[in-house]
């Protein structure tokens, strides 16, 4: 199986400086998701990519309203759910998770550091892998690795290194922002190298999907599949028949 995760990017939410309406909010990400599953994607991934600029740690008002969220979109479309909590609040994605019961969450940066617009990012998998056995969390964990909007001060090599003593169950590689397409190079080095399964998580299109398919085990989708702001279900068919062909002929 070769996933394809859409991306709910959620309107901001209360407490951050555009936020406007929460009835908004809900019907825009019941939208999105509707539309997404609609498409054929496999799982959605929720995340408060509204609420920029961004906390490294999130308030409880964005925690009760992520998963609140998220418990509707399960509900509406049945399909497998994850969590991101920006900027790399993980015991925020993984309280959200336990609550909604998610079956993964998506963590930026789990181990290292990076410099991004919003200071260092930092995280303490010991710290995290803790908390989600302390609270009998379920959700698989997805890290980044030189993620995307930071500078990094690790090579690949030694992200991917570390990955399996911090419990990770799948890499993600992302180009270098939003909408960005990966380095083919980099994606390649991270395939070879790693124990586990290996995502892409930015710039994907109907274009380059073949290409990528062949060095990675599923892709996570937002930018593409947006039409003037909102998820359009014929970008989400295109990009899941040109997924269904690729494997098709790589069987």
């Amino acid at each position: 199986m070769f996933p394809i995760i859409g991306v709910a990017h959620l309107k901001p939410l209360p407490g951050s400086p555009n936020y406007s309406s929460l009835e908004d909010v809900f019907e825009s990400a019941l939208r999105d998701a509707k539309a997404l599953a609609e498409g054929g994607v496999d799982a959605i991934i929720i995340e408060n990519f509204g609420d920029k600029p961004f906390l490294k740690e999130v308030g409880a008002e964005t925690i009760a309203c992520m998963s609140v969220i998220a418990w509707e979109v399960k509900k509406e479309t049945g399909l497998s759910l994850g969590i991101n909590v920006l900027r790399n609040d993980a015991k925020a994605s993984l309280a959200i998770a336990k609550a909604v019961d998610a079956d993964f969450v998506r963590i930026n940066q789990l181990f290292y550091a990076s410099l991004s617009p919003e200071g260092w990012l930092e995280c303490s998998a010991g710290e995290i892998l803790r908390y989600k056995r302390a609270i009998d969390c379920n959700a698989m964990i997805f890290a980044d690795i030189c993620v995307k909007h930071a500078h990094h001060f690790v090579s690949l090599e030694g992200y991917v290194e570390n990955a399996e003593r911090c419990l990770v169950d799948a890499l993600i590689v992302t180009g270098e922002a939003t909408g960005k397409e990966v380095s083919l190079k980099d994606l390649k080095t991270v395939k070879k190298l790693a124990n586990m399964p290996v995502l892409v998580g930015s710039g994907v299109t109907p274009e380059n999907l073949p290409k990528l398919a062949k060095y990675c085990d599923g892709v996570i989708v937002g930018t593409y599949f947006k039409k003037h702001g909102k998820v359009d279900v014929e970008r989400v068919r295109r990009l899941v028949r040109i997924r269904d062909r690729t494997i098709k002929q790589n069987i």
